[in-house]
């Protein structure tokens, strides 16, 4: 019967048999296509949304992105392009014009005349002379005396005490005879190669007669080599009373004896 057995009463007749009860529900693409939107089944698609939304590119479409040039940023030059320096200066790496040249409103840093060749063009008297074999006659005199004299005053003492105490020939005499072999040498060293070497370039009678020995090549203070080897060549420039070191002097081109040459040194006027 149609009314019996529902426990829950009756219901509308679905169509099957006029069997009241939970029939199949509705097919959900029937519903109302206001309700659920175009798709499939019936749900709404997942789609782009509907024209008066907020939209945005898809994905892999070209978009404004980074590293285009963005707007009002266009015109300057790239990476690596040359621009123009500030005030309109020359670029880094070109030619400049450079102190002392022509046409440069500063007048130049011009080097000084003979630099490194001491005595080059120098007048007679003047500051850096070698013109000055004359007053080297009178230095090697006065130089000398500064050894003679001390050596004369030990060479009287110790003569006199020697002929005192073995008359003149035991070991006294010979002992005094060493020392004033060594005052000899070692007093003509002090004067022509140390004093000078540490002296500014002068021994005890060059600074009072305002003379200088200097290197040829720069026009420096000699080293105590340098001053060593001039003083051993004084055995040949001495030889005769000195008279071969003068005429090598007179008429050497820059007024220089054999030991000058050999060690590079030129005498000047101070």
């Amino acid at each position: 019967m149609s009314g019996e057995g529902a426990p829950y009463g009756a219901r509308p007749s679905d169509g099957q048999g006029g069997v009241g009860g939970y029939g199949p529900p509705s097919d959900y693409s029937a519903q109302s296509a206001s309700a659920t939107g175009p798709g499939t089944g019936g749900q709404p698609a997942y789609g782009p949304p509907s024209s008066g939304g907020y939209t945005q590119p898809g994905y892999g479409a070209p978009q404004q992105g980074h590293g285009a040039p963005a707007p009002g940023y266009g015109g300057q030059p790239g990476y690596g392009a040359p621009q123009q320096g500030y005030g309109g200066q020359p670029g880094y790496g070109a030619p400049q014009q450079g102190y002392g040249q022509p046409g440069h409103g500063a007048p130049g840093y011009a080097q000084p005349p003979g630099y490194g060749q001491p005595g080059a063009g120098v007048a007679p008297g003047a500051p850096g002379s070698v013109e000055v074999v004359g007053l080297r006659v009178g230095q090697y005199l006065l130089d000398a005396v500064c050894i003679v004299v001390p050596l004369l005053v030990v060479a009287l003492v110790g003569g006199f005490l020697g002929a005192m105490v073995d008359g003149g020939v035991g070991f006294v005499s010979l002992l005094v005879n060493l020392v004033v072999w060594v005052i000899a040498v070692g007093g003509s060293f002090g004067v022509y190669a140390w004093w000078p070497s540490t002296h500014g370039g002068q021994t005890p009678a060059m600074g009072w007669l305002g003379l200088r020995i200097v290197r040829e090549a720069d026009g420096g203070v000699p080293s105590l080599g340098e001053c060593a080897l001039r003083w051993v060549l004084l055995i040949v420039d001495g030889a005769f009373a000195g008279i071969v070191g003068l005429i090598i002097m007179s008429t050497s081109q820059r007024k220089q004896r054999l030991g000058d040459m050999a060690a590079h040194t030129l005498v000047v006027k101070a």
